[in-house]
């Protein structure tokens, strides 16, 4: 019976296996341009390193058409061609001494990146070794995994070794040629022999000035210079008056092994350009307290088969060297006065409690002048100093020539280290900043309008947050409008009646009584809830977890949604009514459950002030209540904005330009119907908000405020959301209506929501509750 069945060879279109390998490994177009040049400058280097006087030169010729790299370096032989060249996988650098040479490739795949974008592909090389001058091409048509397709002709030795590659392109790939020129230019600019592309040259530029110089006040130069973990090297480091710095090391040694390179930092630029032998390489990051970036240029680094990045072991070696001069740079820079105007030092000196580096800091007097920390520390012994953290005006007015109050800054990192030195090196006494109810109404004592806010604020928190409280009056230290006094159940809320929002709470009950309740749910939201969030029930594991099998539970019946009204019933309800036979209810119901879609178009957008018209004038009222020197509470979890008795078809609210944005938001998308029935009861609860962007898709991410569990809203648009792909956290600003809930759309892709016209949005959607335990 074997014997009647047919059989045929695997066959391989090999010009389009190559063509698509090429893409895979060089994702850029213009890669054959980069990997001819790299393999003309290894040439040059092989041949510089056999001992052969002569003048390096790669020439480059780039039209929209064709592409040449010519160079005069060690040529090949027919064999080298045959068995390295034109075959993939295989290469004559990856030996002991194309390696000491300082080779950049050793991949052996240069060729195949060619046939990315070209047609046809000519080589003519002489070897200076043998004098043989050999002519080849080979044309994307016609290569051949089985046949011989790639002709060498012998040509008469001309005296001049080298190598020129010929790439013609494909039609439909015509180059840009500025682009093609900027593109190779990053690549050759600081290689140390001449480069022209189109006539100009292109190379021979100073690595060390690609990382610019500081307005130096100090330097500190030391040759071979131990810098811990057996690293050691020529040193140079440089600081600005602004704390800022800039390090060179050369001569590495990690040992006894040389590594041969150079590595030029500076303080804040934070992507490194790698090289190897002055070849760009891939940009990369390395972790430094400094943020350093710069250039690394190292025989060490390898790049990965793409040149797209460089190999793992290249990064943890780089990585391994960074810890060792943030520690350099931290111990030179603590010398000079300038190390107390550098954040990154500081933070360094918290991260490895190394306090007793910070004798140049300053902290200030009162009264008096901002003094050295070293010189406190001196006068200290004497006399104890009085530190205080706040900004009381009473409390420091008390400070005099005789017993000064050092004050200490308001923000970290410079606060904790002025306070940590402050601890261990000098005699000091704090003085405590904890606010306190200077004095309280009595009940007796309350206005009608004072015992109508204080019993709303309390169901407010037990209706929605499941917590109970009791609400006062009185004045607060500090000149702050609230106070939280009792940190349990039922928890102690004291309020200033002249605070801004107070007073303007107090005001509207009697004014306009119909706006009194959506303000007093803001004011919860914004600055009660910030102050007792931990305290709410579902924050703990307990309550998430029960929270969680609620959500769950509700999942479960929800699995389908409609494009036109957002739900399967529909479908269901044209049966009943008889507009759809069985059979064709259930293939449109099928095709619903497949496809999971929202569209948007013009009619289904309005005002925000048009359907919920208090908000944007409350939020605006709110963020005047800030207390003095009192964090704010952004990108922390925030309950949503509700108006749970307003109804609308709408599914997106927009802000216009002349009217203040809330939260920085001016577009507010609806959820899905199947997502708002799923999971809706999720938005109801505090959470934290972001937004991840790329392509054609937006990821909306929401957690949970007790960090145990999140969800996720994946957008698919018909169109790039933007040019940019990005993302962050965002202040929660969720809208809960009666029948939708907003999610707001970050200022970067509100273009990409908005219909114009008569244009229809249609954006497919995904959802899921996220563990994050």
């Amino acid at each position: 019976m074997s014997d009647n069945l047919e059989k045929i060879p695997f066959s391989i279109e090999i010009s389009r296996i190559i063509e698509v390998l090429a893409s895979q490994i060089y994702p850029s177009p213009l890669a054959l341009l980069r990997e001819n040049t790299q393999n003309s400058y290894d040439a040059i280097l092989l041949r510089k390193h056999a001992g052969q006087q002569f003048n390096p030169l790669i020439e480059i010729t780039i039209s929209a058409s064709q592409i040449k790299v010519s160079d005069n370096g060690i040529g090949m032989t027919k064999e080298d061609l045959r068995n390295h060249y034109w075959r993939a996988g295989s290469s004559s650098k990856n030996n002991p001494e194309a390696k000491s040479a300082g080779v950049v490739g050793t991949f052996g795949i240069g060729a195949m990146a060619n046939f990315g974008i070209a047609e046809e592909l000519t080589v003519t090389t002489e070897s200076a070794l043998s004098g043989a001058r050999t002519r080849s091409e080979a044309k994307r048509s016609t290569l051949s995994a089985t046949e011989n397709c790639i002709p060498f002709i012998n040509e008469e030795s001309t005296g001049s070794p080298g190598t020129t590659v010929t790439a013609f392109i494909l039609p439909e790939k015509a180059l840009s040629v500025e682009q093609a020129i900027t593109y190779i230019s990053e690549f050759v600019s600081f290689l140390p022999i001449r480069v022209l592309v189109n006539g100009q040259l292109a190379s021979q530029k100073d690595l060390a000035a690609a990382v610019s110089e500081l307005p130096q006040v100090w330097q500190f130069t030391e040759e071979k210079k131990e810098i811990g973990g057996g690293f050691k090297a020529d040193v140079n480091i440089s600081g600005a008056a602004s704390g800022e710095v800039r390090i060179a090391l050369s001569k590495l040694y990690q040992g006894d092994k040389f590594l041969d390179g150079r590595l030029i930092l500076r303080q804040g630029v934070g992507t490194l350009r790698t090289f190897r032998s002055g070849f760009g390489l891939a940009n990369t990051s390395v972790h430094s307290a400094y943020q350093f970036g710069g250039i690394a240029d190292f025989l060490f680094l390898q790049p990965t088969a793409g040149r797209e990045a460089l190999t793992t072991e290249s990064i943890q070696l780089l990585q391994t060297i960074m810890p060792r001069i943030d520690e350099l740079v931290s111990r030179k820079l603590a010398e000079y006065p300038e190390s107390g105007n550098n954040t990154n030092f500081m933070t360094w000196v918290i991260q490895h409690a190394q306090y007793q580096l910070l004798t140049h800091l300053k902290v200030q007097l009162e009264p008096g002048t901002a003094t050295q920390l070293s010189e406190i520390s001196i006068r200290s012994k004497e006399n104890p100093y009085l530190i205080y953290g706040g900004n009381d005006p009473s409390t420091i007015s008390h400070a005099s020539e005789d017993r000064p109050l050092i004050i200490l800054t308001r923000s970290n990192p410079r606060r904790q280290c002025e306070h940590e030195y402050l601890k261990r090196f000098c005699s000091i006494e704090e003085i405590s900043d904890n606010p306190v109810v200077q004095k309280t109404k009595s009940r007796d004592q309350w206005s009608m309008p004072e015992s109508a806010l204080s019993y709303r604020l309390s169901s407010i928190l037990a209706s929605d947050y499941f917590l109970s409280s009791n609400f006062s009056f009185g004045k607060i230290s500090h000149g702050l409008p609230i106070l939280v006094t009792k940190q349990s159940e039922p928890v102690e809320i004291c309020l200033d009646p002249d605070g801004t929002t107070t007073k303007l709470l107090l005001t509207l009950y009697k004014t306009n009584f119909s706006a009194f309740d959506g303000m007093v749910k803001d004011f919860v939201r914004n600055i009660v809830f910030p102050r007792v969030s931990d305290l709410v029930p579902s924050s703990t594991r307990q309550g998430a977890e029960a929270f969680l099998k609620t959500l769950q539970r509700n999942r479960e019946f929800f699995e389908y949604e409609s494009a036109d009204s957002d739900s399967i019933y529909s479908v269901w309800q044209d049966y009943n009514d008889g507009k759809l036979t069985q059979e064709e209810a259930a293939a449109k119901s099928s095709t619903i459950a497949a496809q999971s879609f929202q569209v948007i178009d013009s009619s289904a957008a309005a005002s925000v002030r048009d359907v919920v018209p208090d908000i944007i004038d409350n939020e605006a009222a709110l963020q005047q209540d800030e207390s003095p020197g009192e964090d704010t509470q952004k990108f922390e979890a925030l309950p949503p904005i509700l108006r749970t008795q307003t109804l609308t078809h709408l599914k997106l609210l927009t802000i216009p330009d002349d009217e203040s944005d809330l939260k920085g938001f001016r577009c507010f998308i609806a959820i899905s119907e199947r997502v708002r029935e799923a999971s809706g009861d999720f938005f109801l609860q505090p959470h934290r908000t972001s937004v991840v962007w790329g392509g054609q898709k937006v990821l909306f991410i929401f957690e949970h405020h007790s960090g145990k569990f999140g969800l996720y809203y994946d957008v698919q648009t018909q169109e790039l959301v933007n040019e940019v792909s990005g993302g962050r956290s965002f202040q929660t600003c969720t809208i809960v209506l009666k029948n939708k809930i907003f999610i707001p759309v970050p200022p970067e892709l509100q273009a990409s929501f908005l219909p114009r016209g008569i244009e229809k949005k249609r954006l497919e959607i995904r959802s899921e509750i996220l563990y994050i335990e």
